[in-house]
C-alpha cells in the first residue's frame, strides 16, 4: 500500500539464509555520489514492481532531459516476484529493445508503463516481435531465462524465478530489490518524483549541464504501479 518500507527482504528457509550469509557485504545507499563529466545512471527494476514502475516514472523525463550528458540504462533485478504475470517475458523483450532499438527505447517504456502491455508499447514505437526475435532467442541461450522460469525448483525460495541477465552487476553492486540506484558505481538514495531524481543525478557531475536547472515539480511523484497518477492527483505524462 505504499504506507511501509523495508530495506530487504530475509529468506527465512536453510537454504537461502546460507547463502545470504556468504553473501559479500551490501553496497549502502549515500547521498554523498561521486562526481564526473559524465555519470554512469543504472536503474535495477523488476518490469511489474509498483515502486520499481514508480521510478521509472519518475527517472523517464529526467533521462528525455538530460539526454547525452548521462550514460543511462534500465537493468533487472536477478530473480523475478511476478511471474505469472509475464514479468521475466517482458523483461526479455526490454532488455532486446533497449540493446537494439536504444533510440526508441523510452519511448517504449512510456507507453508500457501506461497499463502494462509490452505488446501496444512495440506497435506504439514500430517494432515488431520479428525485429527483436533473434536477440531474444540468443540472450535466453545464453541466459537461461526460460528454462529458469520453468524450472520451478531452481526459483529462489521456491518463489522467485532467476533473472541472470545482469546477474554479475546485481552482485556486484549489492543490489536486493527493486528498485535499486545506482551512479557512478554508488547505491544513491533519491525519491522516486522526477524533480528528486533530476537533484540526485546532477549531485554526480562535476559541471552541471543546462537542463540540470529545469523544472520538473509539475510531474509530481507518480503512485505506485502502471498509470500516470501522481499520489496527489493528475500528472504530466512522463511521454
Amino acid at each position: 500500500d505504499g504506507k511501509s518500507f523495508t530495506q530487504a527482504l530475509i529468506p527465512l528457509d536453510s537454504n537461502a539464509n546460507q547463502n545470504q550469509q556468504k553473501a559479500p557485504s551490501q553496497t549502502q545507499p549515500t547521498t554523498d555520489i561521486q562526481k564526473s563529466d559524465k555519470p554512469n545512471v543504472e536503474l535495477f527494476v523488476m518490469s511489474h514492481c509498483p515502486y520499481g514502475t514508480q521510478m521509472e516514472k519518475g527517472i523517464l523525463p529526467v533521462a528525455k532531459e538530460l539526454k547525452d550528458n548521462i550514460d543511462f540504462e534500465i537493468k533487472f533485478v536477478n530473480y523475478a516476484m511476478h511471474p505469472t504475470q509475464g514479468e521475466v517475458e517482458e523483461q526479455l523483450n526490454q532488455y532486446c529493445v533497449q540493446r537494439d532499438y536504444n533510440d526508441k527505447y523510452l519511448d517504449y517504456l512510456g507507453k508500457f508503463l501506461e497499463n502494462g502491455d509490452g505488446e501496444e508499447a512495440l506497435s506504439s514505437v514500430g517494432i515488431s516481435k520479428s525485429d527483436i526475435k533473434k536477440c531474444v532467442e540468443e540472450t535466453d541461450k545464453e541466459f537461461d531465462v526460460i528454462k529458469n522460469l520453468e524450472d520451478k525448483s531452481s526459483w529462489s525460495s521456491g518463489r522467485f524465478p532467476k533473472f541472470m541477465i545482469y546477474d554479475a552487476d546485481n552482485k556486484k553492486y549489492g543490489v536486493q530489490g527493486s528498485p535499486t540506484l545506482i551512479i557512478n558505481g554508488q547505491q544513491a538514495q533519491s525519491g522516486r518524483g522526477a524533480q528528486s531524481l533530476l537533484s540526485t543525478i546532477c549531485s554526480a557531475f562535476i559541471t552541471k549541464p543546462a537542463g540540470c536547472n529545469t523544472d520538473m515539480s509539475s510531474f509530481g511523484t507518480p503512485a505506485p504501479g502502471f498509470g500516470f497518477d501522481t499520489q496527489g492527483g493528475s500528472a504530466t505524462s512522463a511521454g
